[in-house]
C-alpha cells in the first residue's frame, strides 16, 4: 500500500502490553481504551469494542452510546488529570501529539496513534485499530462494507456528467471574504470526486486553503458545496448562506442556483461511515439519479 507524506499510519505502543481478545485487554492494572476524536471513537464502536471504551474525546457524538461516556478533551487540549485518573490500558489519538506522547511515556501509559485522512488511510486506520484491538475480522467486514460502497455509487455515477464544484469547508461570515477549501490531497476531494463531481481547485496540490473571490470567479464553478457539519442550520440560516453568494452573480453555480449543504456532523469526518457522506453529495450533486440502497 502506498504512503504519502504526512499522511498514513503511526502505530506507538509507549509499553508492553498484551491484547487478548476482542473484549479483554490491558496488564491487570489498567483497564479500557481512551479514543480522543469522532471518527476514532466511532471505528472501535463500529469494531464492535465498544463497551471496552472508558472515555472519549469533547467532540465525539457517535454512536448514542458514548453521551454516556466522560469527557477526556481534545485533541488540542486533552484533559491528562481525567486520563490519569482513569487509568486506561490504551489511549487512540489521531495522528502524533507531542504532549500526549511525553505524558504517556511518563506514565508507561500504551498509545496508538492512528491517521484517518483518505479513503487508503481510513482502511489502514480500521485494520490498524483491528489488530490492536484483536478483532481482526470485524475490520475487514467493515473495510469491505466500504470497499462495497464505493464500487456500487461509482457505478451508478459512471455516465453522469461532472460538474464542477466548490468545496466550502468552513465559512463563518457572510462577506465572501473568507472562503476555505480544498485542494487535490484532501480528503473531502475524494468524497466529491466519488459523488461525480470535480473539485473546482482539483489542480492545487494542498489539503486545505483559502480562495479568494477572484480565483473562484475565474474558475466559475458549477456547483457550490458549503459544509456546516453539526450546526443543525435552520431554513432561515440556510437562505441566509444561499444569499450571500447573489454578490457573485456570474457564477454559473449561483446563476443555476446549484448552491448545497451538509450539515450532518459526520460530514467531513474520515471514518465509517464515509459512503453515507459520498452518498450524500451525489444526491445533492446528480438529483436525477435512482440510488439503489448503498450501505
Amino acid at each position: 500500500m502506498g504512503e504519502r507524506t504526512g499522511f498514513g499510519i503511526i502505530c506507538t505502543l509507549v509499553a508492553a502490553t498484551l491484547f487478548a481478545g476482542c473484549g479483554a485487554m490491558g496488564d491487570g492494572s489498567r483497564n479500557g481504551i481512551i479514543t480522543m476524536s469522532p471518527n476514532l471513537t466511532e471505528t472501535v464502536f463500529a469494531l464492535g469494542a465498544g463497551s471496552r471504551v472508558v472515555a472519549v474525546g469533547d467532540y465525539c457524538d457517535f454512536p448514542p452510546d458514548v453521551f454516556q461516556l466522560p469527557k477526556a478533551g481534545g485533541y488540542v487540549d486533552p484533559d491528562l488529570e481525567k486520563i490519569t485518573l482513569l487509568n486506561p490500558g490504551l489511549l487512540v489519538v489521531p495522528g502524533e501529539h507531542p504532549q500526549v506522547s511525553a505524558y504517556a511515556a511518563e506514565q508507561n501509559l500504551p498509545v496508538l496513534n492512528v491517521h484517518m485522512d483518505n479513503f487508503e488511510t481510513i482502511e489502514a486506520g480500521i485494520r490498524t485499530l483491528g489488530e490492536a484491538l484483536d478483532c481482526t475480522a470485524r475490520a475487514e467486514k467493515l473495510i469491505a462494507e466500504i470497499d462495497a460502497g464505493r464500487a456500487a455509487l461509482q457505478a451508478q455515477l459512471q455516465d453522469v456528467e461532472r460538474p464542477s464544484v466548490l468545496i466550502i469547508t468552513t465559512r463563518e461570515s457572510h462577506d465572501l471574504n473568507a472562503l476555505y477549501t480544498v485542494g487535490n490531497q484532501s480528503f473531502v476531494a475524494e468524497l466529491v470526486e466519488l459523488a461525480g463531481g470535480r473539485n473546482l481547485f482539483d489542480d492545487e496540490d494542498k489539503d486545505y486553503f483559502e480562495a479568494s473571490k477572484e480565483s473562484v470567479v475565474a474558475r466559475a464553478p458549477d456547483v457550490i458545496l458549503e459544509f456546516h457539519c453539526g450546526r443543525g442550520l435552520t431554513d432561515n440560516q440556510k437562505q441566509a448562506y444561499y444569499n450571500d453568494w447573489q454578490a457573485l452573480s456570474t457564477l454559473p453555480a449561483v446563476r443555476n442556483g446549484r448552491i448545497k449543504f451538509i450539515t450532518i456532523s459526520h460530514g467531513l469526518r474520515p471514518g465509517p461511515r464515509v459512503i453515507d457522506v459520498a452518498e450524500r453529495i451525489a444526491r445533492e450533486l446528480h438529483p436525477e439519479v435512482m440510488y439503489a440502497q448503498l450501505q
